[in-house]
């Protein structure tokens, strides 16, 4: 099978697999916590149709662009490839025409190149070379400016391995040039078509953390933003976001190319403002939406799929802000200028009172919704994380106790095959939780 997840890396991501034996049979599903679309993919595969809705719009956006019936032109790839070249030779190469892959620093002098044809220097004449071309940039072109503060407040994001920073500190002064360049032609693209640009947009966004300082260099694995959280490590990596780019639009190609054998069938709406679209055939319909305020619009359903943010360990709104910020572009995109959804996020965060019980309360509310909206024999599945087992089991005793003697629960505790994305560095096991809920009156 062809993966959803190779477009782009989103946070304790759900598999498939973990779904599509309870979607066989179905014919409309929902999924309020859609994320980056796990559930609207799996529910294609077998024939059925999906609401997805999410609160954070950018969720909405890459759910959308990763399901719908666009697919990259030639042309598309061509211009950002000539494109990329122009960027690669002016901030990327050096006079001896060797291309840089990637850079290693360690605190504030680089160390180490190595060059794309696979070779390493630690020459001081090169690394001085590369470090006064970074020095004579000009910065030329839009990017987003603000600090990683909650909007409206002085409180800053996750407590971690960071100081208060701006959002151009997070990018050496060489990769905020090239993204920004490249961002540039992209929007170019999108005021003119929109579909070719949202989804240059996404390859982008799905690239952009290895533009940033957040890449430890490791021998131990590859290239990857690796905790949730903004962070700078000591001894780090500076990659060719080209490179970076070049790839990742290539995966999305041809991630599209064989999703449109499937989506061809399908009716692939959304909505951004809160108007209500109804499908006419088979449909794959998103909607950016709080998961309580668009409960009672839906009609009966077969399978209800509930993968809510993880406790305190994802804070969604906290780790797609740079991204959003990307999106609402130099142009303000509408669909992306309010940010005062996070206070309304289902997550502990402590510093605005969501202990425990207040997330407990809320997602026995949200699930109490939801599984009132089932057929007979209808069923929901709700997916959490968390390294204690005990705080899992005391949510899910809540649940059983709120939703009543209507419904019958099956619940399974495991560590899955696949860790979750949230195990980072920390390495700390994740106990994956599946409690399934089926309607027997």
């Amino acid at each position: 099978m062809f993966s959803v997840h190779s477009v782009i890396k989103f946070w304790a991501r759900k598999e498939p697999e973990l779904i599509l034996q309870d979607i066989k049979g179905a014919r409309i599903i929902a999924d309020p916590f859609c994320g980056s679309g796990s559930s609207g993919f799996s529910a294609a595969l077998v024939g059925a149709s999906s609401f997805l809705s999410d609160i954070n719009p950018v969720s909405i956006f890459i759910a959308y662009n990763i399901l719908n019936n666009e697919t990259l032109r030639i042309e598309t790839i061509e211009t950002m490839k000539e494109i990329c070249s122009e960027v690669d030779e002016e901030v990327y190469t050096l006079s001896n025409t060797n291309k840089v892959n990637f850079a290693v620093w360690n605190g504030n002098k680089i160390i180490l190149l190595k060059f794309t044809s696979g070779k390493n220097t630690q020459n001081s004449k090169l690394i001085r070379e590369y470090m006064t071309t970074e020095e004579n940039l000009k910065m030329r072109f839009w990017y987003p400016r603000g600090n990683f503060v909650y909007p409206g407040t002085e409180i800053d994001f996750r407590d971690g391995p960071h100081k208060s920073i701006e959002i151009k500190e997070l990018f050496t002064k060489r990769n905020l040039y090239a993204v920004s360049k490249i961002y540039y032609h992209i929007e170019k693209i999108w005021k003119r078509d929109k579909g070719q640009g949202d989804l240059l947009k996404l390859a982008f966004i799905a690239s952009l953390a290895e533009a940033t300082k957040m890449i430890p260099h490791a021998k131990s694995s590859g290239p990857s933003w690796k905790i949730p959280r903004y962070w700078i490590p000591e001894l780090r990596e500076e990659r060719n976001f080209c490179r970076t780019f070049l790839r990742r639009l290539l995966l999305l190609r041809s991630f599209k190319e064989n999703w449109s054998t499937i989506t061809s069938k399908y009716q692939v709406v959304v909505s951004f403002d809160g108007e209500t679209i109804v499908p006419k055939k088979k449909f794959i319909y998103l909607r950016q939406a709080d998961a309580l305020d668009i409960c009672s619009e839906l009609p009966k359903l077969d399978l209800v799929v509930l993968d809510p943010p993880h406790y305190d360990e994802i804070n969604y709104f906290e780790l797609t802000y740079l991204w959003q910020k990307w999106l609402e572009g130099s142009y303000s995109d509408a669909r992306f200028k309010h940010y005062d959804y996070w206070n309304r996020e289902i997550c502990v965060n402590r510093k605005f009172g969501k202990d425990l019980e207040w997330y407990n309360n809320k997602l026995c509310e949200v699930v109490s919704c939801y599984v009132n909206r089932l057929h007979k024999n209808g069923k929901a599945i709700l997916i959490l994380h968390n390294k204690d087992r005990n705080l899992l089991e005391k949510t899910v005793n809540k649940i059983k106790k709120v939703v009543g003697s209507d419904f019958t629960f099956k619940v399974k505790y495991k560590f899955p095959k696949v860790p979750s994305s949230t195990q980072g560095l920390h390495g700390h096991k994740k106990y994956l939780c599946v409690l399934k809920i089926s309607r027997v009156s």
